[in-house]
């Protein structure tokens, strides 16, 4: 009898420290949170609600005050909620570095996308090119505002884009409502019935670093801390190097 009270109280003392963090996560990194959240928890006994969104999504959820301990961001988005006030200074830690890449549906013929002469050539010949909302996420805003104006080609694919409020822009292909998406390569890889062709050419390639950062107000400081310390270990870092976000960040 003594036992088994012992063991209830230690269970119950478990129960007692552990605290559900919530975060506020960008898509791009989906994939290595749906692996690492589920490791955390089971290693601290803490619960890890995620609440994905696009960068224009998120900024929107901060601004109004979400409930959140945890949010994950572009370093600059995380900048600019620091300078907002909607994250602790001093919290932000980096995760990972992903590109943008390029996309078809499974079996479709793989376009030249070697050179930005080439990538031209290639969304000119497609039918519809799938990206995110420019307004919403941060590789929409890179193809739409750098890509297309520096490739010459804004009107004619901007005639027959197709553009994502939220999710993967592979959606499209699968639907055969597009030919080629672009998105980070992250989540890109992360879709079933799409081929990843490769990422943008250099000169038009934009590196996202991802941070996370402590709200500030967040209620689980404690656990909120434990997770990106967690995040950030060599182990994880192999995560989300296996998931497509190993590019070179840009100095």
């Amino acid at each position: 009898m003594r036992a088994l009270a012992v063991a209830a109280f230690l269970v119950a003392s478990c129960a007692a420290v552990a605290d559900e963090i919530k975060v506020l996560s960008a898509g791009a990194v989906r994939v290595a949170l749906q692996e690492l959240a589920p490791a955390f928890e089971r290693a601290t006994h803490h619960g890890v609600a995620i609440t994905y969104g696009t960068a224009g999504t998120l900024r929107a959820l901060l601004a109004k005050g979400a409930s959140a301990d945890v949010v994950v961001l572009p370093a600059e988005g995380i900048g600019e909620a620091e300078e907002r006030g909607w994250v602790r200074a001093g919290t932000r830690r980096d995760l990972a570095h992903v590109g943008i890449g390029v996309a078809v549906r499974k079996g479709a013929p793989l376009p030249d996308i070697s050179t930005p002469e080439a990538l031209k050539r290639a969304l000119l010949a497609a039918s519809a090119v799938a990206y995110v909302d420019p307004t919403r996420g941060t590789s929409g805003q890179h193809v739409d505002s750098v890509v297309l104006p520096a490739l010459g080609i804004a009107n004619e694919v901007r005639t027959k884009a197709r553009l994502q409020s939220e999710g993967s822009a592979a959606e499209f292909l699968r639907r055969g409502e597009a030919d080629i998406a672009i998105q980070q390569i992250s989540e890109l890889l992360a879709e079933d019935g799409v081929t990843v062709v490769g990422p943008l050419p250099a000169p038009l390639q934009k590196i996202s670093t991802y941070s996370a950062a402590i709200t500030t107000n967040a209620l689980a400081t404690g656990a909120a801390r434990e997770l990106i310390e967690f995040l950030s270990t060599p182990a994880s870092k192999a995560v989300f190097k296996a998931k497509g976000m190993d590019a070179e960040p840009v100095p």
